[in-house]
């Protein structure tokens, strides 16, 4: 059996749960590269983008 894949922040390297999770916690995509909340912070939000 295969383990789910987890949201990795590649930015800091927290990960989170699931997707639902990260998505609820305020992650974004920045760049094309998924951030969670407070890496996603050091860039404009212009920048953001939900994923």
């Amino acid at each position: 059996m295969t383990r789910p894949v987890q949201p990795e922040c590649t930015g800091c390297g927290m990960t989170d749960l699931n997707f639902v999770w990260a998505a609820a916690a305020g992650w974004r995509r920045v760049l094309g590269r998924l951030r969670c909340r407070p890496c996603a912070s050091d860039f404009p939000a212009w920048m953001h983008r939900s994923f």
